[in-house]
């Protein structure tokens, strides 16, 4: 019986041990701590990107652009208006917006409303396109649980002037040639 005791006794010894052993290792050994140490570029993570719609051959193309904070669809419409840049430009890229201010919109859910200013006339077709593309695009970039259902987009203007569309009807556009900002 005392044979049996005392294996035990080494036993529980053995463990008392292991644990001790493994808390030092734990500790650090007594090595003191750096603080942030300054080397290379902060950690970027994922850029923000902004699809915009402009047109070549008569076509939209999507454009995607990096910015410097998340796209929401007021950003994404004023990039829009500021037309193509010079890279577009050489690329064949054009726009048919004229001169416009930025316009008031609202959006609620997978719901957005863009309401053109008083002066500005209404918009040919594939410029409202253009419109209803890239505010789509924004909104399932800044609220993503629209992604599921799809955003309807609606323009309204002077004299009742009005152009809705969706973000499904804008993928079936984006396979036929898409421009990327390399």
């Amino acid at each position: 019986m005392r044979s049996v005791r005392s294996r035990r006794g080494t036993r529980s010894g053995a463990r008392s041990g292991m644990l001790v052993g493994a808390a030092l290792l734990l500790s650090g050994c007594g090595i003191p701590a750096t603080g942030v140490v300054q080397a290379g570029d902060p950690a970027t993570g994922v850029r923000p990107t902004a699809v915009l719609y402009f047109i070549a051959d008569d076509q939209l193309v999507p454009v995607y652009r990096e910015v410097t904070e998340p796209i929401h669809v007021v950003r994404a419409v004023e990039l829009l208006i500021g037309g193509p840049d010079a890279l577009d430009r050489q690329r064949g890229l054009t726009t048919a917006f004229t001169r416009m201010s930025t316009p008031a919109i609202t959006a609620d859910g997978a719901r957005v409303s863009v309401q053109l200013s008083p002066h500005t006339d209404p918009l040919v077709p594939i410029a409202a396109r253009q419109l209803i593309c890239t505010v789509a695009e924004a909104r399932l970039a800044d609220a993503p649980d629209t992604v599921r259902t799809g955003v309807t987009v609606i323009v309204t203007g002077l004299n009742g002037w009005r152009a809705q569309g969706t973000s499904h009807d804008c993928s079936v556009q984006a396979t036929q040639g898409a421009a990327s900002r390399a």
